[in-house]
């Protein structure tokens, strides 16, 4: 299969860095608004609220892990099949000491750690 033009390869990294832009965001205004919901209701909140809350917690957790892994995932996979052009130059030289696998790591451990935190909320409230 032939590669991607320099065009069609700028598009595709652009729109998948939106992607994991739009799922960071999503992540961490749901996480502050869901940490409100706890810190004012989980105290006085009956069982089925706690369990609604832990469900949310659960939910944006799980989402968080998969979709910005699934786009990093792929914009690692993007940089390996860089045009020749691109990956000549410096900044596609750069971008090749970047340690990709690293980072997603440390992401995923960062989103679970949040929905890890606000459930242990949920608990000890």
């Amino acid at each position: 299969m032939a590669k991607l033009t320099i065009d069609q390869y700028l598009v595709a990294a652009g729109a998948r860095l939106g992607h994991l832009t739009q799922t960071y965001a999503i992540i961490f205004f749901t996480s502050i608004a869901t940490m409100f919901a706890i810190l004012a209701y989980a105290p006085s909140a009956g069982l089925a609220a706690r369990f609604a809350l832990a469900t949310i917690v659960v939910a944006i957790t799980v989402y968080g892990v998969l979709a910005a892994k699934a786009a990093m995932d792929d914009l690692k996979a993007m940089l390996d099949d860089a045009v020749d052009d691109f990956s000549a130059s410096r900044f596609g030289a750069h971008l090749r000491q970047i340690p990709t696998t690293l980072f997603i790591r440390v992401s995923v451990i960062l989103v679970l750690a949040m929905g890890v935190t606000q459930l242990w909320a949920i608990i000890s409230a």
